[in-house]
């Protein structure tokens, strides 16, 4: 009894043991993925039209990187920050209004006074901005350069010089704001360290604005955003990130768009071009993704290398053209369509009372139309049938119900051509 025996272990049980650690971590990796969309889902349930600024938030977050929020006043950009941060368990927020006059000390905390006696120069930094994992800095451009200088090893390095320490900081992602980009050359530099920069538009839809309303008076309750997520579960969600597929397919589109970029005068450093990678890594994860598409620059690239309004146009149509989209080609498709039979009952009108050669020509016409609309509606269906490009469930059923439609279209036309025919 007191030798050690070694326990052999077959090869079927050996698998089997593979098997269930392989389907346990599966299991556990998709609960992770739930955790995020169910996070994502409460944050757009909680602040309307505001999809495309929360994916880029959880982007920053899962990649490490800086934000920053461009709009007028009162469109909850401090609001849905401090959503984002409530949402993670265990998390410290820190959120400051930065005026000319904001000394250092209200940012990064007061000088120590017991230390300072003893000739030791450092700050009591707890509850302020070195100790938070979400940073939301309001109004960022009206600091001081004293505050501006302090900040950029936090934002580069997540490290803050405290007199003879320099402390690794728990932050995960400082986030600004500001109502207008600055004109100052060395301000858009400084600015040039917030990777994703979307602007936040007041509400639009009326159906939002409504909604709105109704929160404000009460009649209904706006949704709790609530805790989807711990400290440890977002270290896991970097990890994964980290490890997202990239094909060749995807680098060769990248690629592509960042030379067309060049020619139209749109050009990025070494350095964020890097960061734009991991970034979009963390895109594709918060889109529910394990792997890197070429369709995941749009919504994201917009945000991120403009810098101005013409710039975004400039990349919106480069990213058409070299990574079309299915959103875009059901669009066309809608468009092209509705053309077709404005035209058709145009000409319908006015041929209605018409002679026998008029009509011939009217039918000429109508063949044409006919014609025209097939060639539309078997686009959209190769597209649903294939797997050219990818899309959504959502975008999926866009596509099958305009199939229907096209469709409908078809033989609308088809009864004309027949009804004259007779």
């Amino acid at each position: 009894m007191g030798k050690g025996y070694l326990l052999k272990v077959s090869a079927p049980y050996r698998d089997l043991l593979t098997h269930v650690k392989h389907t346990r971590s599966k299991l556990m990796k998709d609960q992770l993925f739930q955790k995020l969309q169910n996070f994502r889902g409460a944050l757009n349930a909680s602040s309307l039209e505001r999809e495309h600024v929360i994916d880029g938030l959880l982007s920053s977050l899962l990649s490490k990187q800086n934000a920053f929020l461009l709009g007028v006043p009162g469109t909850g950009k401090s609001d849905l920050v401090r959503s984002v941060c409530a949402g993670i368990t265990g998390s410290n927020y820190f959120g400051y209004l930065l005026t000319p006059t904001t000394d250092p000390s209200e940012v990064f905390g007061p000088v120590a006074v017991t230390k300072l006696l003893n000739d030791e120069y450092s700050r009591d930094v707890d509850g302020y901005l070195p100790t938070a994992h979400i940073g939301f800095l309001d109004e960022l451009f009206r600091g001081s350069s004293a505050i501006l200088n302090s900040l950029l090893t936090l934002l580069n390095e997540r490290t803050f010089n405290n007199g003879k320490e320099n402390i690794q900081t728990p932050i995960q992602s400082i986030i600004a704001a500001t109502n207008s980009w600055p004109e100052e050359e060395s301000l858009q530099a400084f600015a040039d360290r917030f990777l994703f920069r979307p602007t936040v538009d007041l509400l639009r839809k009326p159906v939002s604005k409504r909604r709105l309303d109704q929160w404000g008076l009460g009649l209904t309750k706006r949704p709790d955003v609530g805790q989807h997520l711990t400290l440890e579960d977002l270290s896991e969600l970097q990890a994964e990130a980290s490890t997202v597929k990239v094909s060749e397919d995807f680098l060769d589109k990248f690629n592509s768009v960042w030379e067309m970029l060049q020619t139209r005068a749109i050009t990025i450093s070494d350095r964020r071009r890097i960061q734009i990678l991991k970034f979009l890594k963390a895109w594709a994860i918060v889109q529910g993704d394990d792997e890197l598409y070429a369709e995941h620059m749009h919504g994201s690239l917009i945000h991120i290398v403009y810098q101005t309004a013409e710039d975004q146009s400039v990349i919106r149509e480069v990213l058409e053209q070299e990574v079309p989209t299915a959103d875009k080609v059901f669009s066309d498709a809608k468009r092209a369509a509705a053309g077709i039979m404005a035209e058709y009952s145009s000409h319908s009108h006015r041929y209605k009372s018409k002679g026998l050669s008029e009509l011939n020509e009217f039918v000429v016409l109508l063949r044409k139309y006919a014609k025209d609309m097939t060639t539309v509606r078997d686009k959209v269906s190769e597209l649903l049938d294939g797997s050219k490009l990818r899309m959504s469930a959502n975008t999926r059923a866009t596509g099958v119900k305009l199939q229907q439609n096209l469709q409908n279209h078809c033989d609308t036309l088809a009864r004309a051509i027949s009804d004259i025919s007779k």
